[in-house]
């Protein structure tokens, strides 16, 4: 198989599993209790772990090849969801949510293994797959979350359990390693972020950037079910977890349409005549238009209208992400291609802890603020990206 098709169906059965919990964890989690801004909490429980593993995970398929750290951390994600859907408290959601965040911190390992068996030049477009991945993941993973989630609430995490057992199967049986021979257990890489500190100044440009971006994202994608709760389905609704999960999940699935349009048709195609940095600023520019639109859209009041804001904001997504994942791997050396990758994966894990903790507080104080908030940091991250100056 090749290994395109490999990290294909290996991405997309981890987003497929993430895909099916989202739409229902905020709601059950205040179905045991939770406020607003604790429901928020359990993304940053979830991206927490992300970010300590990513940069771990990453080194170690440096020195131990990719295949035994893909196995590992399914594994992981495979016993987080089945903690998931057997939790019956507040406390047991979180551990179950931190579980799957350290299994989930191998997409950097995944996105290693394209590095390992394409040239530079070719990067940017076979890191557009994954982000194709992620698009049908977000389409089929809500999509049947929603529904699973009108029958009970643990049939999303069954599932999602079940695609991880076949994950696990899949890269067992069917993925060969791609990490060079003579390269696995003959580096000595720091397996720290400290090893960020180290790295050129154009990588630390592009990791912050990445930063920047993410926490706006993840400041949105962790308000906006909450938001459409509140717009669509208001507390005192009869059955307002089953009404606030289908329209979220119908959301989502517009963002996933729009992203493998994007990703699988848009981006690869643009990649064979414009640099990479052109792309990521085009979709910044993208997103802070985006995130404005969402409270614009929703104080509209149409729904059907409101699912152009998740077409647009999967556009300068889908801009954005193969793009700078294409820059990193270019700023690095062919033994760092796992290290590199990781720390990007860790600034996008770090912005997915700080955007979730104040993503609630900002829902709070006023319906528009966590969007708003967010168009003003990913502002920051395109003036960022305008200073770069990309020498290789």
């Amino acid at each position: 198989m090749s290994p395109r098709l490999a990290v294909f169906c290996i991405v997309l059965l981890d987003i497929m599993g993430v895909g099916l919990i989202i739409p229902v964890q905020p709601f059950l989690a205040q179905h045991f209790g939770a406020s607003t801004t604790v429901a928020t909490l359990l993304g940053t429980t979830y991206s927490l772990m992300q970010f300590v593993w990513a940069p771990v995970w990453g080194g170690i398929s440096d020195r131990m090849g990719r295949k035994p750290v893909l196995l590992v951390t399914i594994a992981i994600t495979l016993i987080g969801h089945i903690a998931f859907a057997a939790s019956h408290s507040l406390i047991a959601l979180f551990l179950a949510r931190a579980l799957s965040g350290i299994g989930a911190a191998n997409i950097a390992t995944a996105q290693a293994v394209l590095s390992d068996t394409h040239a530079p030049a070719e990067r940017s477009r076979a890191m557009a797959l994954i982000g194709v991945a992620f698009g049908v993941g977000f389409i089929l993973g809500p999509l049947l979350g929603g529904l699973l989630s009108q029958v009970d609430y643990r049939a999303p995490a069954i599932l999602a359990a079940s695609l991880a057992l076949v994950n696990l199967l899949f890269v067992a049986l069917r993925l060969q390693e791609t990490r060079p021979a003579y390269a696995i257990n003959t580096t000595t890489r720091r397996l720290r972020l400290s090893a960020l500190f180290s790295a050129s100044g154009q990588l630390r440009g592009l990791v912050l950037t990445t930063l920047l971006t993410m926490t706006a994202f993840s400041i949105m994608e962790q308000s906006i079910s909450l938001y459409i709760g509140m717009k669509w389905a208001p507390q005192g609704s009869g059955s307002r977890i089953q009404l606030a999960s289908r329209l979220t999940s119908t959301y989502l699935v517009t963002v996933g349409l729009s992203a493998i349009f994007v990703q699988g048709f848009l981006v690869r195609r643009w990649l064979k005549t414009a640099p990479e940095i052109r792309i990521v600023r085009v979709g910044l520019a993208t997103l802070i238009g985006s995130l404005i639109l969402v409270p614009v859209l929703g104080a509209v009041g149409s729904f059907n209208l409101f699912l152009l804001s998740g077409a647009t904001l999967a556009l300068g997504s889908g801009l954005f992400n193969p793009s700078m994942a294409g820059l990193i791997s270019k700023s690095c050396s062919e033994e760092d291609q796992g290290l590199g990758l990781a720390l990007n994966q860790s600034a996008v894990a770090l912005g997915r802890i700080l955007g979730p903790t104040v993503a609630g507080a900002l829902l709070a104080v006023n319906s528009a603020g966590p969007f708003l908030t967010g168009a003003l940091l990913t502002t920051c991250a395109l003036v960022t990206a305008l200073r770069l100056r990309i020498t290789r």
